[in-house]
C-alpha cells in the first residue's frame, strides 16, 4: 500500500510543479491527493487498541479516501471537457456536487474507526464517476487539433481505467459484500504511473512535458542571449583594432587585394555577429491594432515569387483584431512561410487555419514537405538547431519565432512526421484580442491563394 500513495502523491506532486496555476492541473492533483490519503489510512493499521490521535488520523485519511475523491473526479472532469464554461456556474456546480459529500458524514463514522454505507455511497459515487469517463471520452473523441486531440486521448488513457478500477474494487465490490480487492489497486496505480512516466517523456501529457521544455528553453535562450552580447561587444572591439591597423596599413600598400580581402572579410564577420544578436537581442514590442489575417497576407506577398509552384490553401473559422507588435509578428510568419518552402521543395501544399478556444486564439501553418523526425522536434525551437545542414542557415528562424510568441504572452507548438509534413501553432492569449470576425463563408471551406 506504501507504494499506491508514493505514487500517487508523486504523480499528483510532478503535474502540480509544472503548473500550480491551472485550475484544471489543481483538480487532477486533487484525485491523486485524496486517493491517495486512503491507502495512507491503510498503513496506519487497524484495530481499536492503536493510540486516540491514530484512529483519528485513520479515520480522517479514510473519509478523504472515500468521500472526497469522487468529487474530485467529477469536477475535473467538468472542467478538462470544457463542460462548463461560465465561472459563476462553476462555482455553483462545485458547490451543489459537493452537498452528497458533506451528507455521507452523517451517514458515515469517523472516531474510532471510519465506517459507512457503501450502497448509499455508490448511489452518487457511481454516476460521479461514469459521468467523468464519459465526459472525458466524449471531450476526445470531438476534438478536431490534433494535438490536443492527443493530449486528451492519453488523458483518457490515464484516468478513465484508474479511477473505473478504484470505483469497482473500493464501492461498488464492498456494497455488494465483497471485501478486500481493493488491495489490488497498487498494482492498478504501478502501471499508470508507468504509462504517465511513458507519456510524459514521449509525448508530454496535463501540460508537464511542455512545461519541463519551456523551462529548459527559456534557460537556453536566456544563456546564449547572454553568451552572443558578450560575444558581440568583443568582435566589435577586436574588429574596430584590425580595421584600424589593415586601413592605416592599406595607405602604405593602397592597391593590395590581400588587405582588401581582410577588409571584406572583418566587415563580413560584423555583419554576421550583428545578425545573430539582432535574432536574439531583447526584443522591444511596438504595440498597434491590427487584422491578423492582413499580417499573414502580408507575409505572403512578400513571397509570392516564391511561392508560385505551391498551393497555399486558407481555411479561417474567424478573424481577429489583435494588439501586439504587426513587425515582429509578420517576420515570425515569414520564418514559418521560408521554413516550409524549404521543407516542400518549393512545391507542395501549405494550409493556414485560424481558430479560437477559451483562453487562446490559435494559428496552424500545415505543410506537406518532408517533416521532422520524432526525436528531432523538441530541439528545433532551440538557437543555433537546425535541420537543414545549408551554410547560411544559423538555426535562428524558429527561436526568434519562439522569442516573438513568448513577449505576446503566447507559445508555439510543433508536430511534424517523417515525409508527411509539419503543424506549426503560434497560440495568442485571448485577452490580446480586441475583436473577432467571425468567417461565416468560409467556416470549413478552403481558398487557395493566388
Amino acid at each position: 500500500m506504501i507504494v499506491l500513495v508514493t505514487l500517487l502523491w508523486l504523480m499528483s506532486s510532478i503535474i502540480f510543479l509544472t503548473n500550480p496555476r491551472n485550475e484544471k492541473i489543481r483538480w487532477a492533483c486533487l484525485i491523486g491527493f485524496f486517493g491517495g490519503c486512503g491507502g495512507l489510512s491503510v498503513l496506519l493499521g487497524s484495530g481499536l487498541d492503536r493510540p486516540d490521535w491514530i484512529l483519528l488520523l485513520d479515520g480522517l485519511f479514510s473519509s478523504l479516501g472515500h468521500l472526497w475523491t469522487p468529487y474530485a473526479i467529477l469536477i475535473f472532469g467538468l472542467l478538462y471537457s470544457d463542460t462548463i464554461k461560465n465561472r459563476k456556474k462553476k462555482q455553483l456546480c462545485k458547490l451543489l456536487f459537493l452537498i452528497p459529500t458533506i451528507i455521507m458524514y452523517f451517514h458515515s463514522q469517523v472516531f474510532p474507526e471510519f465506517k459507512t454505507n457503501y450502497v448509499i455511497l455508490s448511489i452518487w459515487v457511481v454516476p460521479y464517476v461514469v459521468v467523468t469517463n464519459i465526459l472525458l471520452i466524449y471531450s476526445a473523441w470531438r476534438e478536431t487539433r490534433p494535438s490536443i486531440k492527443r493530449q486528451r486521448i492519453l488523458t483518457v488513457l490515464l484516468v478513465v481505467p484508474m479511477v473505473s478500477f478504484a470505483l469497482t474494487t473500493g464501492i461498488i465490490l464492498e456494497a455488494l459484500g465483497i471485501s478486500g480487492v481493493w488491495n489490488y489497486n497498487p498494482w492498478m496505480i504501478g502501471i499508470q504511473f508507468s504509462l504517465f512516466v511513458y507519456f510524459t517523456v514521449k509525448y508530454g501529457v496535463l501540460g508537464v512535458r511542455i512545461r519541463i521544455e519551456k523551462q529548459r528553453r527559456d534557460s537556453t535562450m536566456k544563456a546564449v542571449t547572454s553568451g552572443s552580447a558578450l560575444l558581440n561587444h568583443t568582435i566589435k572591439n577586436e574588429i574596430a583594432k584590425i580595421d584600424l591597423l589593415v586601413n592605416q596599413l592599406k595607405e602604405q600598400v593602397p592597391d593590395s587585394e590581400s588587405i582588401d580581402l581582410v577588409l571584406n572579410s572583418a566587415n563580413h564577420l560584423l555583419e554576421l555577429s550583428t545578425r545573430i544578436q539582432s535574432k536574439l537581442d531583447i526584443m522591444e514590442l511596438k504595440e498597434t491594432h491590427f487584422w491578423i489575417s492582413n499580417i499573414i497576407d502580408s507575409a505572403l506577398g512578400l513571397l509570392r515569387l516564391d511561392l508560385n509552384r505551391i498551393t497555399v490553401l486558407k481555411q479561417y473559422e474567424i478573424d481577429v483584431q489583435v494588439y501586439g507588435d504587426p513587425i515582429h509578428l509578420q517576420e515570425a510568419f515569414l520564418n514559418i512561410f521560408k521554413n516550409a518552402i524549404e521543407a516542400m521543395d518549393s512545391s507542395g501544399q501549405l494550409l493556414i487555419k485560424i481558430y479560437k478556444t477559451r483562453k487562446f486564439t490559435h494559428i496552424d501553418f500545415i505543410d506537406n514537405g518532408k517533416g521532422i523526425e520524432n526525436d528531432k522536434i523538441p530541439l528545433v525551437l532551440d538557437p543555433f538547431y537546425s535541420t537543414k545542414g545549408r551554410l547560411g542557415n544559423y538555426g535562428l528562424g524558429l527561436s526568434y519565432c519562439y522569442n516573438v510568441m513568448q513577449k505576446h504572452g503566447g507559445n508555439i507548438s510543433i508536430k511534424s512526421k517523417k515525409n508527411q509534413g509539419t503543424t506549426i501553432t503560434l497560440s495568442l492569449p485571448n485577452k490580446r484580442i480586441l475583436d473577432t470576425h467571425i468567417n461565416l463563408s468560409n467556416t470549413s471551406g478552403e481558398i487557395a491563394y493566388e
